[in-house]
Order: C-alpha cells, then sequence, then structure tokens
C-alpha cells in the first residue's frame, strides 16, 4: 500500500498529498486543528408538529419486513465466514 501511496504523492498534479494513518492519528490531529464545528438544527426530526400530535410508528413500521432483512443478512455473514474458514482450510498445490 505504501508503494502506491509513494507514486501518487510523485505523480500528483493535485495539491494534495496521501499518507496511510490511524483512527487515533486522525483524532489527534483534529484536535491539534482546534476547529470548532457548527452546530446545525434546521435537520431535527419534528417528533411533534403540533400540541399532542406524535410521531409514534416512524420507527416501528414494517418490523416484519425488518426481522426478515435482519435474520437473512445474519446468515450471510455467518456463510460468509463459514465459506472463508473453507478457503483458509482447503490445501492446495500447484
Amino acid at each position: 500500500m505504501e508503494k502506491v501511496i509513494d507514486y501518487i504523492n510523485k505523480h500528483n498534479k493535485a495539491n494534495m498529498k496521501l499518507l496511510m494513518s490511524t483512527p487515533g492519528r486522525y483524532v489527534d490531529a483534529l484536535k491539534k486543528s482546534n476547529t470548532t464545528w457548527p452546530v446545525y438544527y434546521n435537520d431535527m426530526f419534528p417528533y411533534s408538529d403540533e400540541k399532542n400530535d406524535f410521531w409514534s410508528g416512524f420507527y416501528s413500521s414494517r418490523p416484519a419486513a425488518k426481522v426478515t432483512v435482519k435474520q437473512g443478512s445474519a446468515l450471510l455473514h455467518a456463510s460468509n465466514i463459514v465459506f472463508a474458514q473453507k478457503i483458509i482450510n482447503q490445501q492446495t498445490t500447484d
């Protein structure tokens, strides 16, 4: 990966520099930059439009479909793990 980054940095025509980092280095750089982020209130979800008028079913609609998707996703991930284990444990020769 470092060779790719070095190549891009040497042939870079845009004003940028690529580097390998970690989440910790990223957070440290954010702290060092002393940036203050604005708070944006215009995207808040209106849980109540009028007095005594609430959005009660917004997050609970189609529960059966959500269960099916969750179970299918779990099955897919489990099958990927089993497949990867079979590939890793398989002894291949030329």
